[in-house]
């Protein structure tokens, strides 16, 4: 009883950072998969729920680092949450400014030349969310791979914009350089920020190992 007394009006309130940060993940997750049925399925909902950001990633960016900032102790690198939070939140921003972007410049969904680097997020965006919840079950070695195929995809996904820039680097028509550039720009940097969330969670699993 006196243990329970303790527990509960004396020590400092226990939160599960682990489960926080998987949740963060999940809303992203589904932020991504909303970008994909955008320009992949040319599902114009989608396109909104984006922008009007009913996912409310930024409400659990705020969540999460309030019971960072109010956490007496973290079973985890204080460091390390704090990166991944700010991680995850710049690949929302990076998609609802994608999508800003494209409103802007006019360009359709249906573009072609972007469906193929979104396809690569999403399945970025699958190994990151499966690695996140991997980290919940104890699964070192697994979130290990998971992380590992985020920077795979990373690759990949860069090879593909090598190209789409080569190609681009041929057209005479100024409109479609400036805008596919800055697009195809916008989304190799949403990849990029998958790739470095991923070497964070491979070092809080280190860490935790």
């Amino acid at each position: 009883m006196i243990g329970s007394f303790i527990k509960k009006y004396i020590l400092p309130k226990e939160v599960d950072f682990v489960a926080s940060l998987q949740e963060h993940s999940a809303i992203i997750h589904d932020i991504i998969s909303d970008l994909h049925r955008c320009f992949v399925d040319m599902d114009a909902k989608s396109c909104s729920a984006i922008l009007q950001d009913e996912h409310k990633a930024q409400e659990i960016r705020e969540k999460n680092m309030n019971e960072l900032l109010n956490a007496f102790i973290t079973p985890i690198d204080r460091e390390s949450i704090y990166r991944i939070i700010s991680q995850l939140d710049w690949i929302a921003v990076s998609i609802k400014h994608f999508v800003l972007e494209a409103k802007a410049y006019d360009t359709p969904p249906s573009n072609n030349e972007y469906i193929e680097l979104i396809k690569h997020i999403k399945e970025q965006s699958n190994m990151l969310n499966l690695g996140f919840t991997n980290l919940r079950t104890e699964k070192p070695f697994v979130v290990a791979s998971n992380a590992q195929s985020v920077r795979d995809g990373y690759e990949e996904l860069v090879e593909v914009y090598i190209q789409k820039m080569a190609e681009l680097s041929k057209s005479n028509d100024m409109k479609r350089i400036f805008t596919q550039r800055e697009l195809l720009s916008q989304l190799k940097e949403i990849a990029k920020r998958l790739q470095i969330c991923a070497n964070s969670l491979e070092d809080i699993v280190i860490k935790m190992s």
